[in-house]
């Protein structure tokens, strides 16, 4: 085989893989749609304003399994702001992200999401309900001091868990 020959072949084969991973992102797309609602202006002032990088969104408890629909798969920079009627995640260059306090779920410490895997409990994972899908968003903190008051702070405002398996205290 001469050597134009082979370059032409191999480019072919690049571009196939590289229509078959865009047919696979857009599958995940459509697959995923639906889960982030338009965001809303807090009513309230924020308690806390934390600046980092959004990594990702993905299925609860599923931590590759990326959400590719309306912008949450796209990494961004971000301005995380807790205020008593939710989350805010006003991101630069993809669609901001509003979380209602009666959608969370709670916030903890994970080593990694899709998207980014700092190890040693790097990332600020929040947890969130959108009908009946639980999410994952990792955020990266800009500073690691920022993790645990961005953890209290999501915590302070999450609802106390209600359902058939929550036992009332009298």
């Amino acid at each position: 085989m001469s050597r134009p020959v082979a370059v032409a072949l191999l480019a072919l084969i690049g571009l196939a893989l590289l229509g078959l991973m865009w047919l696979g992102w857009r599958a995940r797309a459509r697959r995923t749609a639906g889960v982030a609602a338009p965001a809303v202006e807090p009513a309230a002032a924020p308690t806390l304003v934390v600046e980092g990088v959004y990594v990702s969104s993905t299925t609860a408890g599923e931590w590759l399994d990326r959400i590719a629909a309306d912008g949450l798969g796209v990494r961004s920079a971000v301005r995380v702001e807790v205020a008593p009627d939710g989350v805010w995640l006003r991101r630069r260059g993809a669609p901001d992200v509003a979380i209602p306090t009666a959608d969370l779920r709670g916030a903890r410490r994970e080593n990694g999401i899709a998207g980014k895997v700092p190890g040693r409990q790097g990332l600020v994972v929040i947890r969130w309900q959108r009908g009946d899908r639980a999410l994952d968003t990792g955020i990266r903190t800009r500073y690691a001091a920022d993790r645990d008051p961005l953890i209290a702070a999501v915590d302070a405002i999450t609802p106390a868990p209600t359902g058939p398996d929550v036992k009332e205290t009298a």
